[in-house]
């Protein structure tokens, strides 16, 4: 345990789960650690408990900012952390107590610079074999696009990768390009087919908010962000395709149920002609087909009864 793991931890109004996120990750079977709380400006008793946390353990360090959003409270932690690996963990979720000593000793054994493991399924359909492979890039990169597996607390990452990278400010899907930029960093992953990391799915963060003109044009960018920057070869081509085939026209259904954010219809139109310059027989689906082949105003018509009647 001779290696020090710093644990970041942003820290916004969430009293309801704090002391369950923090007592899991002092109770870890690996104990060399420093776990940063970064209260971002809380406005609940999030600041108070995270004080009374103090108190009971020495590794426990917290930082008030005012409130900036999660990107900007992680990269206060990575400015402060002095660890030789880095974890993200977020406030209203918690892990199993050999989490971070699995990882690291993976890490260790096979030299590498990055492991990552699973969280628990939402439908408990998944099959976690435990099985450890090192995977290249491509593979790494193919895995996580066919899994939407971009969430930066799903990894444990050596300090020399991370330290100098930033999160973007005020965005949602941050975790998106910080993903890109590690694959682009490494030449492997170590991937760790363990249920080790709990999320909550009863919080209602913004990922899971209202639809806005900031997810419309932030879904936009960070699909383009993989296309331009992710690791070039045709396994990578055609997995980005069903991804893009499947993630905007989730979208197009979206802002037609909310045509606020498209009154020109021209984010709509820019949608449509990606969908059909990636479809192809294998990832095309009738909801894909309804929007490559319909006028937008039936589409509209489409969605929202499909809305009201769901």
């Amino acid at each position: 345990m001779s290696y020090l793991i710093s644990v970041i931890v942003p820290v916004y109004n969430a009293e309801k789960y704090l002391t369950r996120c923090i007592d899991s990750i002092c109770n870890q079977t690996y104990n060399n650690l420093e776990i940063i709380l970064v209260n971002d400006g809380s406005t609940d008793t999030s600041k108070h408990l995270c004080e009374e946390l103090l108190k009971k353990d020495a590794r426990l360090k917290l930082i008030n900012q005012n409130n900036g959003g999660s990107s900007i409270a992680r990269n206060t932690g990575l400015e402060n952390a002095t660890g030789d690996f880095i974890s993200f963990i977020d406030s209203d979720d918690y892990i199993e107590k050999v989490m971070l000593e699995q990882m690291i000793n993976l890490i260790i054994e096979h030299n590498i610079d990055v492991v990552e493991i699973e969280r628990n399924s939402e439908s408990n359909s998944k099959i976690f074999d435990n099985n450890f492979t090192i995977e290249d890039t491509i593979t790494a990169a193919e895995r996580i696009i066919k899994t939407t597996s971009f969430q930066v607390w799903k990894r444990l990452y050596r300090k020399s990768v991370v330290e100098n990278m930033r999160f973007i400010p005020n965005i949602i899907h941050q975790d998106v390009f910080f993903t890109v930029d590690v694959l682009n960093k490494v030449s492997s992953i170590g991937f760790l087919n363990s249920k080790l990391y709990i999320y909550n799915r009863e919080s209602m963060g913004i990922i899971r908010s209202k639809y806005s003109a900031m997810k419309r044009d932030v879904a936009v960018r960070a699909t383009e962000y993989l296309q331009e920057n992710l690791p070039k070869s045709d396994r990578i081509k055609k997995v980005m395709n069903d991804y893009v085939v499947g993630y905007y026209t989730d979208h197009y259904f979206l802002i037609s149920r909310n045509v606020t954010f498209d009154k020109d219809r021209s984010h709509r139109k820019k949608l449509k002609k990606e969908i059909l310059k990636s479809a192809n027989f294998s990832n095309i689906k009738l909801r894909s087909f309804l929007v490559i082949l319909l006028p937008t105003k039936l589409m509209e018509i489409i969605s929202q009864t499909y809305q009201s009647i769901k």
